[in-house]
């Protein structure tokens, strides 16, 4: 007969006979559940329905050949499984190599030894506690891990746990009570004092400086900062892509890195990162000069054997045709920078830039969106408008007419 016994302060075992051992025996299957809902704890109809629907799936599962009895097997042992059932098939490289490597350092040394199934949502708020006290820290490090890499780590352990979840590995996810982690106040005003882009002014004045950088970076960072384009975006353009007659560039891959450390060919961020992007018309034409070089160039490698690039035709590439790192344009970029004397700010703010320099010349956020190939508008609206001056300077010459204290001139 199917029972339910209470297990502990918020547990309980279900228990169900189906099928027999090789002994001729009925075999019991046991399934433990927690509930965390304190309004189904506090009224005994409702938990004792709850309790009776759940024994009633779990039969079902049983009955109809559905369930799969979970093995003992470490949480060490199913990142593996989740890597090659999972990661590989559905993650990028970057974000697969990214992942792991936070799962090696933050997550198995403490979760890795224990059985999956025994891992409660209190050792997971326990372990994104520790990455946020210093004194819980075991690298030596005297600061906590920042937001984005706690949230990364976050976002790892939940893809992990959400399989084991899909899998039956486990019969309750305890990242279900693991809240996401927020930067603090401190971390917040350091963000906003942070540079996340540069002015109309100092825009004009990097393109001017970029005019002293080797064709080829110039080109690049001149599109990345007209198309807006993200670093491995522009890194993986072919000349087919390079649309003269249309005047713009296609976007259909990126480079990035694969498990090993290699810059590989990889799909891009999301769908809506896929597009036609138009440039400006000078932009085009210098673009094509630097076609003619271009070719010229790789027919004296080919000549001298020196091409490495075979038959692929990156705009940008290594100086012998093969991929360029990514960090090689971040590298370069900072370089630049230093050398100018001109404000610090990331290669990827670029972007930051090309929607503030968009918004100030009256381009909408639904055109903004489309530029930067975002697949929400809140995504342009929270992340590329907030710091535009003279936006903020019209917002407030708006209200100007509101002004109950009359000029000097009216007073006369």
């Amino acid at each position: 007969m199917p029972s339910i016994e209470k297990r502990g302060k918020s547990s309980w075992r279900l228990i169900v006979e189906g099928g027999y051992d090789s002994s001729g025996n009925r075999v019991q299957h046991r399934r433990t559940i927690r509930i965390e809902d304190q309004a189904i704890l506090k009224s005994k109809r409702r938990l004792q329905d709850y309790l009776d629907m759940e024994l009633a799936r779990f039969r079902q599962e049983i009955e109809s050949g559905q369930y799969i009895k979970p093995e003992k097997i470490t949480f060490g042992d199913f990142v593996t499984v989740w890597k090659r059932n999972f990661a590989d098939q559905n993650l990028g490289a970057y974000t697969r190599r990214h992942y792991l490597q936070l799962l090696r350092a933050h997550a198995l040394p403490a979760l890795g030894h224990r059985d999956i199934g025994s891992i409660k949502t209190l050792h997971v708020v326990s372990l994104m506690a520790e990455l946020y006290s210093p004194d819980g820290r075991k690298d030596g490090r005297d600061k906590p891990l920042s937001t984005s890499t706690r949230l990364n780590i976050y976002h790892a352990l939940k893809s992990v746990f959400d399989a084991a979840e899909r899998w039956r590995v486990i019969s309750s996810n305890p990242m279900a009570g693991v809240d996401r982690p927020r930067p603090d106040k401190a971390e917040r005003r350091s963000s906003r004092s942070k540079k996340r882009a540069y002015t109309r002014a100092e825009a004009e004045r990097l393109i001017v400086d970029l005019m002293d950088e080797p064709q080829h970076w110039r080109l690049y960072f001149l599109g990345v900062l007209l198309g807006g384009f993200r670093r491995g975006e522009m890194l993986a353009v072919e000349w087919p892509q390079v649309d003269f007659e249309h005047g713009g560039i296609h976007i259909e891959k990126q480079i990035s890195l694969d498990e090993d450390g290699r810059p590989v060919e990889a799909e891009l961020k999301t769908a809506e990162s896929h597009g036609f992007v138009p440039m400006p018309r000078w932009y085009m034409a210098e673009l094509s000069k630097y076609r003619a070089t271009w070719i010229e160039e790789r027919w004296k490698l080919q000549q001298s054997g020196k091409w490495i690039g075979g038959d692929k035709q990156y705009l940008f590439h290594s100086g012998r045709g093969d991929k360029y790192y990514p960090k090689s344009a971040s590298q370069r970029w900072n370089r630049f920078l230093a050398h100018h004397e001109l404000p610090r700010i990331r290669l990827h703010d670029l972007r930051h830039t090309t929607a503030m320099l968009l918004r100030e010349t009256g381009a909408d956020m639904k055109s903004i969106q489309e530029r930067l190939r975002h697949a929400r508008l809140a995504t342009t609206a929270d992340m590329y408008t907030h710091e535009s001056d003279l936006v903020s300077r019209e917002t407030a010459d708006r209200l100007e007419g509101l002004n109950p204290f009359p000029t000097r001139s009216q007073s006369h």
